[in-house]
């Protein structure tokens, strides 16, 4: 009878399990973490025997910041569950958050007796998880390890989401974003909705994708309002957005549970350096974040990651050190280190540091993409001067190098004596042929498509002008937009915000030259007048429209408003005033509190830029009516209820641009040329593909009236800096008329948004030839050989007569070249005869 009963206690007793484990799970999971807590010690002190209870205890635990005493109670636990998997690997956890390399050793050796003593069939699939996250922690290969463990847990149990997220989280440690994703989401399908799959793939897109960053932290903080990892991404994000008062509340909630958290006080670090600028601060922080560890190595590296995406490179490089002196074998701070030497412009150790990298850890996509890089750049050509150093793809220095290097002087003689700067040290200047180099060398990973040059303080990267990023961007204003970031990084010590050295680098852009930066267009004006959607922000809050812009329009008008701002200080308070400001921002003043200190309050700052562009907007196009027709105004069934409504309305803006496309595709040219002139009329600052201009060209061309064509192509050339159609035209009708100054001032232009294209670089030498300046000419005439050999007979000889005088030598190179092509050329011929 005694026996009888036992076995119905057993059975109660696994029945009370199997029905309370899950739903005590699914609070962990929500963050009941001291509720799962005292339900896993009541369950220990009635002598529950599934290990489960003392594992969520457990996890709960460290969720609170009480490490010390999950490390303790793992020890008990492991008394009546020796060998158990999962709680060796969790003990390790603990002593690694606690740095006792003593507690670590044992239980991994712990655990591999455990693995010897059960065969791999008999494995489940969590054991075959924690054996993949042992044998990352002894060094195994990773791919091998996912491949023999992670994968096979995924095989066994499709469901289990450790598997999936053991994988993820391998993947992000590599830097390889894209199968993280790819895992984390594979996690969702097989198990569903889980917080720490979310926060996953958050982490995943954070550098590629911010909306689905921000989508899928949101719902990570859903599914568990207390995930520490959460509010810290939370935080980095806010952080990089300079919401610093977001961002420490972010980090408190953090504090709150576990007010040890080592990363929450390295963020706290963080916008002590970047927010408060007090060094005290930081250290006080920084010294909070090492009291658990005291050789933490991620505590450096976590403030230095995150000041590097401030601009502040050698902070960072200063705090990998420490990392690294922690644990010389912490390859996130080696990683982190590499990249911020190449930003300081220190190539060789980085390419060092990246080999050693590749060495221990075959997997990191880092690691292995700068040694791609590395060897791409090794074919580059340098050429170092006391002012610049350049390096770009051989083939592009004798086509635009020279060039690049006179407008990089120009822009350093003009701009650091407006600045007030004395710039000792060589800037260095990188130019690459292929887009996901450009990338690879600024981000660290492929991406970044669009942009064309990042500056990080006296290290300048571009895309070649050859590259197919560009060819519709003038690369000459991107060069000088960018070194004008390292002149105003350099003046305030890289302590300034986005967009106020986005605003300076776009308005000095238009100093420069007027065609070139941003101006009022149709789309800005809509934006700066969008009352409902406030798509003007306030000067306050700038650097907010940079972080997550809601489309590229609304990027663009970031970058267009913070000019305008620059320009509405400099305008309203003047040159001295502004620069105080740059000033302040070096002593480590916040923004809002320099411009208050040398303008004027806040708030009578944004009322005076508000009215101030404002007033630009409806300027832009005054004459015109810019709402579109009503339905009731007209009738779909009368043909002649649009042209009774433009007859009644002439200023009408949408309906003028409507009947010009009509008028074009009835090509009827004298009423296109008539109606640009009213569309001319209505928006005379508008140069774009669709202005009036555009549509006059057009229809003028079709009725051969060259004069007049040429009257408004000249005026849209002057205006807009992109504008390569017109420009090239241009050089077509000017040629035969030998207009040679209008010749070469449009070749300037278009070699400006594409210097590899040959018919400019050809009328440039021929008009630089007519025009006498044979210097000139022979440099233009030598690109023509690189890119059109073709007719090199002809450059050869071109080269032949131009130097002839001043070269006799290279001269007669030339000739014998030419004739060599072309053997039958008279004049060649004759001016070889002359030299003997």
């Amino acid at each position: 009878m005694v026996a009888v009963l036992n076995a119905q206690q057993i059975d109660l007793e696994k029945i009370f399990e199997e029905r309370n484990l899950g739903p005590v799970g699914e609070l962990l999971a929500r963050g009941e973490y001291d509720l799962v807590a005292r339900i896993g010690e009541a369950a220990a002190e009635k002598g529950l025997k599934a290990p489960e209870w003392r594992l969520y205890r457990l996890k709960a635990l460290v969720e609170m910041g009480q490490i010390e005493t999950a490390l303790d109670e793992s020890r008990k636990a492991l008394v009546l569950f020796p060998g158990h998997f999962e709680l060796l690997m969790l003990r390790h956890d603990f002593a690694r958050m606690l740095g006792k390399a003593d507690v670590m050793a044992e239980a991994m050796n712990a655990l591999n007796e455990a693995a010897k003593a059960k065969p791999a069939k008999d494995r489940t699939a969590l054991e075959n998880v924690m054996l993949g996250k042992a044998a990352l922690v002894l060094g195994a290969d990773a791919q091998k390890v996912i491949a023999q463990y992670f994968k096979v847990a995924q095989s066994k149990e499709a469901k289990l989401e450790a598997a999936y997220l053991a994988e993820g989280r391998l993947a992000l440690e590599k830097d390889d974003a894209k199968r993280a994703a790819d895992v984390f989401r594979a996690g969702l399908k097989a198990h569903g909705e889980t917080a720490a799959l979310r926060l996953g793939l958050a982490e995943a897109f954070r550098s590629s994708d911010r909306e689905k960053a921000a989508e899928n932290l949101a719902k990570a903080l859903e599914l568990n309002p207390h995930l520490h990892a959460a509010h810290l991404l939370r935080a980095e994000l806010l952080i990089g957005g300079e919401k610093f008062v977001e961002a420490e509340a972010a980090v408190q909630q953090v504090l709150d549970l576990d007010e040890q958290n080592p990363l929450a006080w390295s963020l706290r670090a963080v916008v002590a350096h970047l927010f408060h600028a007090d060094p005290k601060k930081v250290e006080a922080a920084r010294a909070e974040a090492l009291k658990r560890w005291e050789r933490n190595p991620e505590v450096d590296h976590t403030i230095g990651r995150c000041l590097s995406r401030a601009y502040r490179f050698a902070e960072s490089a200063g705090h990998q050190r420490k990392a690294l002196e922690f644990d010389p074998k912490y390859l996130p701070a080696k990683v982190q280190l590499c990249h911020d030497l190449l930003r300081l412009g220190e190539e060789e150790e980085a390419w060092k540091l990246a080999a050693a990298i590749r060495t221990e850890d075959g997997y990191n996509i880092q690691a292995h993409n700068l040694g791609l890089l590395e060897k791409e750049m090794s074919g580059y050509v340098t050429k170092t001067f006391p002012d610049f150093t350049l390096k770009m793809p051989k083939r592009d220095w004798p086509i635009y190098g020279e060039r690049a290097l006179a407008l990089l002087r120009d822009a350093k003689a003009v701009l650091t004596v407006k600045y007030g700067l004395d710039l000792k040290r060589p800037v260095l200047v990188e130019f690459f042929g292929a887009q996901q180099d450009f990338a690879i060398r600024t981000f660290g990973a492929l991406g970044g498509q669009g942009m064309l040059g990042v500056c990080f303080g006296t290290v300048v990267t571009m895309n070649s002008p050859g590259s197919l990023a560009h060819g519709r961007n003038n690369w000459e204003s991107t060069l000088w937009h960018e070194f004008c970031h390292v002149i105003t990084l350099s003046v305030t010590k890289n302590r300034m915000p986005r967009w106020l050295s986005e605003g300076i680098s776009v308005y000095e852009e238009r100093q420069r030259d007027p065609a070139w930066g941003m101006s009022m267009d149709a789309t800005f004006r809509e934006m700066v007048l969008d009352e409902e959607n406030e798509t003007l922000t306030p000067v306050s809050r700038l650097s907010g429209a940079f972080m997550n812009p809601e489309t590229q329009d609304h990027l663009m008008f970031a970058y267009f408003e913070s000019s305008q701002v620059v320009e509405y200080l400099l305008e309203t308070y003047g040159k001295e005033k502004f620069q105080g400001i740059l000033r302040d921002l070096a002593d480590g003043k916040r923004i809002n509190d320099a411009i208050a200190e040398n303008t004027a309050d806040m708030e009578e700052v944004e009322k005076g830029f508000t009215k101030f562009i404002t007033g630009r907007a409806k300027g832009f196009g005054a004459k015109a009516e810019w709402n579109e027709p009503k339905p009731e105004d007209l009738n779909p069934f009368d043909d002649g209820s649009f042209a009774t409504f433009l007859k009644e309305h002439p200023k009408n803006l949408p309906a003028t641009r409507k009947y010009a496309a009509e008028m074009v595709s009835q090509k009827n040219w004298p009423e296109v040329v008539r109606t640009a002139d009213i569309l001319i009329d209505l928006l005379p600052g508008d140069f774009s593909d669709e202005s009036g201009y555009s549509l006059k060209v057009m229809a003028l061309r079709q009725l051969k009236r060259e004069d007049d064509e040429i009257a408004v192509l000249r005026q849209i050339a002057a205006k807009s800096s992109s504008a390569q159609s017109a420009f090239l035209r241009l050089i077509e009708l000017d040629l035969p008329k030998q207009r040679w100054t209008e010749v070469k001032a449009n070749a300037q232009r278009a070699t400006a948004l594409n210097p590899f294209l040959v018919t400019p670089q050809r009328a440039l030498a021929e008009s630089h030839s007519a025009l006498k300046e044979n210097a000139e000419a022979i440099a233009a005439y030598e690109r023509v050989l690189i890119l059109d050999p073709g007719s090199a007979a002809q450059t050869h000889f071109k080269l032949a007569a131009l130097l002839r005088e001043t070269d006799a030598t290279r001269a007669r190179r030339h000739l014998l070249d030419s004739l060599a092509l072309a053997p039958r050329n008279r004049a060649g011929l004759a001016m070889l005869r002359d030299w003997k």
